[in-house]
């Protein structure tokens, strides 16, 4: 096992894409990356416990068949899970592969078993734009900003730190956070949810009861400043058809980079 990770990180370096989910995976305990044979690998998968999960390597069209039976068995056991392939495996054409529908096509509520194509777009920050914007972007009247301490990462919700980090000390020491606060009650949250050297991938919750104030935009414009003045790069990616995301980057200064199929593999 410790060769095939090994193997694996290594290839890892070689794609051209926002991939720290995929070695926060490689780091997680009890996670094992899949690969096409164990002697000179040319393909490996890995699932990220949230759910986004990566094929990558030094092959394609050799590989095809092994891979796709290995997601199809996935799917046969119950899991789901949000796929990115390496963007240089440009052939074969994957929807076909993994007889993926498009989103306008699976509608809502895609059959069991279906394989949706997304797409999922990566923002490159300006840091100029986004200083420009900050004043514009402080909270509302009564709220203000902190960074996230220890008792935040136990928050409940379906972006939240507990997801992606595997304690609080990891959490904290990887990134953490900023929160936007009243009287003790968290409206919002922008936090670390991958750290790969200087890049730093953000994730943002807000608080159902307070949503459409401004409070994810203040979290994650105080956050970013933080970022910034440290040296870092702030990563933001999302799918297309998740406006408010694609919204609040580019309100924040980022600006689209790539774009990339994504899809949404389903259980039968």
């Amino acid at each position: 096992m410790p060769l095939l990770l090994d193997h694996a990180r290594r290839a890892l370096d070689a794609v051209p894409l926002n991939v720290g989910f995929a070695r926060a995976a490689l780091d997680v305990a009890g996670v094992t990356p899949w690969a096409d044979r164990e002697r000179d690998p040319r393909a490996f998968h890995v699932a990220h416990p949230y759910g986004m999960s990566l094929v990558w390597g030094a092959a394609a069209g050799e590989v095809r068949d092994a891979v796709a039976a290995h997601l199809a068995a996935r799917r046969a056991a119950g899991h789901e899970e949000w796929l990115q392939i390496d963007p240089r495996w440009t052939t074969p054409a994957w929807d076909d592969v993994l007889g993926a529908v498009p989103l306008e096509v699976a509608g809502d509520r895609p059959a069991p078993g279906s394989v949706v194509r997304h797409t999922r777009v990566n923002f490159a920050c300006d840091p100029a734009a986004h200083r420009a914007r900050l004043g514009a972007l402080r909270p509302p009247e009564g709220w203000r900003t902190r960074r996230a301490t220890e008792a935040d990462f136990a928050r409940s919700g379906a972006v939240v730190p507990s997801g992606f980090w595997p304690d609080a000390a990891s959490f904290l020491a990887h990134g953490g956070g900023t929160v936007v606060e009243r009287d003790g009650r968290v409206g919002a949250i922008a936090f670390t949810s991958y750290r790969t050297g200087d890049d730093l991938e953000l994730g943002i919750e807000t608080d159902p009861a307070f949503r459409r104030q401004g409070l994810a935009s203040a979290a994650a414009a105080a956050m970013l400043a933080d970022v910034l003045d440290a040296g870092l790069t702030p990563v933001w990616s999302c799918r297309e058809d998740n406006v408010g995301s694609a919204r609040l980057a580019q309100r924040l200064g980022f600006t689209p980079s790539s774009r990339t199929p994504y899809y949404h593999l389903l259980p039968w």
